[in-house]
């Protein structure tokens, strides 16, 4: 299992309400109709990151089979028949950066999952045992990500989890916290 991440912010001039209603229409009508590969997705609101800047803003998660899905999703995504849902989204976002994580333990679609903490390992060391000692004595966890091929600009691995998440790291690990909360259509006024 594959996940497309997509980190974006919103022009500071648009309406939070609007924008995140115009994301839950593109997700809804991806799942409508989604491309061969697909799997779900979901999205979230995120507290700071560095890749937006220090900014808090939002994260996409797009579960895919496989990366043969990519070619099929970013086709999908801007087909003539949802270029009006897929508009409404990309004129409101100022910026964003996409990464390509793979999965590595726990939940496969880790949807509920309401603090994410990213992980850096030194740089020349295995990450195997290490990474499952810091799972193992981990609390709230329900899945493990890795950054594929270093495409993108998160952190390497994403361990996700509710929000009684925590672990602990090893000397010269680096960790950071990032608060989610999954957009809905009940959450986001209309």
């Amino acid at each position: 299992m594959l996940a497309y991440i997509f980190w974006h912010r919103p022009f500071a001039r648009v309406d939070a309400r609007e924008y995140e209603t115009a994301l839950l229409d593109f997700h809804a009508d991806m799942a409508r109709d989604p491309p061969p590969g697909f799997e779900g997705s979901a999205t979230y609101r995120i507290s700071e990151v560095p890749w937006l800047d220090n900014r808090a803003g939002y994260e996409d998660w797009c579960f895919l089979k496989s990366s043969a899905a990519l070619d099929d999703l970013n086709r999908a995504a801007i087909k003539p028949e949802r270029w009006n849902v897929h508009a409404s989204i990309s004129s409101r976002t100022d910026f964003g950066h996409g990464g390509l994580y793979y999965h590595l333990s726990g939940e496969e679609r880790p949807i509920a999952g309401s603090r994410l903490i990213c992980l850096k390992r030194p740089r020349g060391i295995r990450y195997e045992k290490p990474l499952q000692d810091i799972i193992d004595s981990s609390t709230g966890f329900s899945s493990c990500w890795r950054k594929q091929m270093v495409l993108g600009p998160g952190d390497e691995f994403a361990i996700i989890g509710n929000s009684s998440l925590r672990i602990s790291v090893s000397e010269h690990w680096q960790s950071r916290v990032v608060e989610r909360s999954l957009l809905t259509p009940d959450n986001t006024p209309r």
